[in-house]
């Protein structure tokens, strides 16, 4: 057998062997991996209560970014450099916010933060003896005083009830027909009884008891309370009773 023949019946007998050179054979490269590098994460409970988780640095307490809170009430930041950071969280309506939280990255390690849970506020009250059941509560910021907002829905509420206080406001009782501490109640028609118009009929405007304060740093801060007053419309003159209670309500 000659050599050119040799050969062909060699080439033939190798399993999946072959003896022709593939010049456009090019080694197929390896997937890159995607590098995020150590992270920071963590979970809040119940999911809805926060919306977004901003990451600040400890020691400028300037902002660096920001990351959703999914269905689940997990969120974490990638590739965060190794350093010292606080992480703040942005409350959904009717929610008091978890207390800011510090972490440490170490470099190639993933820092997790521990559940967090945050509290519901929650109010009721009557008008006349009629109920009503606020779907929101929330707050107005003022430079003295703030106010606690308790309505129906956030946008075109068909009532309103503002209950006004100090910033300083500690446990205890106080008049709800003076300067700082009063109470404004508005109703589908944009009719407004305050606390402070009551006639000479009318003994007081009532008051306003705070049973818990909690005001301690870092922030947030929360209030609960009840309230009983009277108060009148500017309109028309009509004195209404109110009566009710608040619970850890956000401000």
């Amino acid at each position: 057998m000659n050599n050119k023949l040799y050969l062909m019946a060699l080439c033939a007998t190798l399993a999946g062997g072959s003896c022709t050179k593939k010049s456009a054979d090019t080694p197929v490269p390896a997937p890159t991996p995607v590098v995020t590098g150590p992270a920071i994460i963590g979970s809040i409970q119940p999911a809805d209560a926060v919306r977004a988780v901003t990451l600040s640095d400890k020691n400028t307490h300037q902002a660096i970014t920001y990351a959703a809170v999914d269905a689940q009430g997990a969120y974490r930041f990638d590739a965060v450099p190794a350093g010292a950071y606080e992480l703040l969280y942005q409350r959904n309506n009717n929610y008091i916010p978890p207390r800011q939280q510090t972490a440490t990255v170490v470099a190639g390690q993933t820092t997790v933060i521990p559940l967090l849970t945050a509290a519901r506020s929650t109010a009721s009250f009557t008008a006349d003896g009629v109920p009503f059941a606020p779907g929101y509560v929330d707050v107005n910021i003022g430079s003295q005083t703030f106010s606690l907002v308790l309505s129906e829905k956030q946008i075109s509420p068909t009532f309103s009830l503002y209950l006004t206080m100090p910033y300083s406001v500690t446990v205890g009782t106080y008049p709800l027909n003076a300067a700082q501490t009063y109470a404004v109640f508005a109703n589908a028609n944009n009719e407004t009884f305050d606390s402070r118009l009551n006639p000479a009929t009318v003994p007081s405007g009532g008051t306003l008891t705070i049973t818990a304060v909690e005001n301690t740093a870092p922030f947030p801060r929360s209030i609960s309370g009840t309230y009983s007053f009277t108060a009148t419309s500017r309109a028309t003159g009509v004195s209404k009773s109110f009566s009710g209670t608040f619970s850890n309500a956000y401000f």
